[in-house]
């Protein structure tokens, strides 16, 4: 009999709930990682085709990004480091990410917050303060 600490089981439902919240997916040959994101009651997300933005070494392209609601952003890593693109609110509170990606990689990051202005990083120490950083808003 194959008994598992309870824990684990409480670990297990606590990632599939957060599953279903916000998710990105990435290039061929990656797993797809589940990404915490905030939703807005009533907004269902938006059929548009995603808005790509290329993190390099070290800016982000486009700097600002302006989305009409729900959308998603088709991030793809042109620089020769490891980058992601993590979307912050004003508090600080990480409302979701692209893994980490290797160069010539790619993920979509589903967007689903309310309007509102945010910040777009690369959370790997340092990198935003290089320059990987800018401003995501989202208008109603």
């Amino acid at each position: 009999m194959n008994l598992k600490p309870p824990g684990a089981a409480m670990a297990l439902v606590v990632v599939l709930a957060a599953c279903g919240v916000g998710s990105a997916t990435s290039s061929p040959g990656r797993a797809a990682a589940s990404v915490p994101a905030m939703s807005s009651p009533g907004r269902a997300a938006s059929r548009e085709p995603a808005t790509p933005i290329v993190v390099k070494d070290f800016t982000l392209d486009p700097k600002d990004v302006t989305l009409d609601g729900p959308s998603a952003l088709a991030v793809s890593n042109a620089g020769p480091t490891i980058h992601n693109v993590t979307i912050r609110d004003g508090s600080g509170t990480i409302l979701g990410a692209t893994p980490d990606l290797k160069t010539g990689e790619s993920a979509t990051l589903s967007v689903n917050v309310p309007p509102g202005s945010y910040v777009l990083y690369c959370s790997l120490p340092g990198h935003e303060s290089l320059g990987i950083k800018g401003t995501l808003i989202v208008s109603d």
